[in-house]
């Protein structure tokens, strides 16, 4: 009879109950298959039942060569495994058998104890015989127990790489939150014109970019916050001034104990670079040659509208010029004009901070 033949008629007893206590499993279900996966169950040094280990005993050790363990298999009564899988991992790691079995005669787990990471962890894959069907169910036996495939190594061989397999999946999936965040964080330009081309084919109008920031900040996993106290600007002393932090207020800047209130973080951003502009003719030349001027897919600064936004063309308008040759980018997110406004900053020798103050 076909190993997928004999699992089915084992399902239905187990749907039955007919399996009701560890010896039941054993001769009912764990000895069926293991006969059906080529082991000898009639050679006791090759299907050792009750196999001894020190004052203790694994319930079947599936040996090769002969009275040479190289899987323990445990079996409880169904239903009853949890807390098993550590008196089975210490049953292997005695004997320094490869891999270790626990199954109630539904569910079947395979383990790698000499592999690392936690009993959880080091479980290459659960089988349930009544969830499944039955071909797949055979495959997954024979993949992981059938007697050729332990003989040759090649069970082990490929079990390993699934554990493999599996953690890499595993780790890949606990990062995604935190990629997602730092996506969100860096500001990378595609994603933004992205979603702002999709939103203009949906409505026939561009978005502003802090509305778009706003959206994707809703969807940054939470991480734990540092709660700071709201802070105004109120006092120059010495050129240095006190930013706000939070609240409402107007928009505005202090350079060099100068305050100027302006209607929007964009005149903000195109104010000081005005400013600065004015105060040296190479400034916008030298800013438009700075590395930091340069993001991902698009320039800052520069004296040609177009090569402002280059993978997304139908953004070009979105520009102010701050000097009779040069134009600023203004389809931008507060914290990117703050990375524009600390560039210009540096460029032109004053200290952010300190000389400059910004209230966004």
């Amino acid at each position: 009879m076909a190993l997928a033949d004999s699992l089915e008629q084992i399902v239905n007893h187990l749907r039955l109950g007919r399996f009701p206590n560890e010896q039941a499993v054993s001769q009912g279900v764990v000895l069926r298959v293991l006969s059906e996966l080529g082991w000898d169950t009639y050679h006791p040094e090759t299907v050792w039942p009750e196999f001894a280990l020190s004052g203790r005993r694994a319930d079947f050790a599936l040996c090769f060569p002969a009275r040479k363990p190289v899987v323990f298999i445990e079996v409880k009564q169904p239903g009853k495994g949890d807390g098993a899988d550590l008196q089975l991992f210490e049953y292997a790691f005695h004997e320094g058998v490869p891999m270790a079995v626990l199954t109630d005669g539904k569910t079947w787990s395979f383990y790698l104890p000499a592999e690392q990471g936690n009993i959880e962890e080091r479980r290459v894959y659960k089988l349930d015989l009544v969830e499944r069907n039955y071909s797949e169910s055979a495959e997954k036996l024979i993949k992981y127990l059938a007697y050729e495939r332990i003989v040759s190594g090649q069970a082990l061989e490929e079990a390993r790489k699934d554990y493999r397999d599996r953690n890499r999946r595993q780790l890949a999936s606990q990062s995604i939150p935190d990629a997602w965040r730092e996506l969100i964080e860096s500001e990378d330009p595609s994603l933004f014109d992205r979603l702002s081309g999709e939103v203009e084919s949906k409505c026939g109008v561009i978005p502003d970019l802090d509305d778009v920031k706003a959206f994707l900040d809703t969807l940054k996993p939470e991480r734990p916050t540092v709660t700071r106290p709201p802070v105004s600007i109120r006092s120059v002393e010495g050129g240095a001034a006190i930013v706000r932090q939070s609240g409402n207020g107007p928009h505005q800047f202090i350079f060099r104990g100068n305050s100027r209130q302006c209607r929007n973080a964009k005149e903000v951003m195109v104010e000081v670079l005005r400013m600065f502009a004015n105060a040296d003719p190479s400034f916008a030349k030298r800013c438009a040659n700075d590395p930091e001027n340069l993001g991902r897919s698009r320039t800052y600064i520069s004296n040609d509208p177009n090569e402002l936004y280059p993978n997304a063309p139908h953004l070009a308008e979105n520009h102010e010029r701050f000097h009779p040759d040069w134009v600023v980018a203004t389809n931008l997110s507060n914290d990117a004009k703050v990375k524009v406004l600390k560039m210009a900053c540096r460029v032109a020798g004053a200290s952010w901070g300190s000389d400059l103050q910004i209230g966004l």
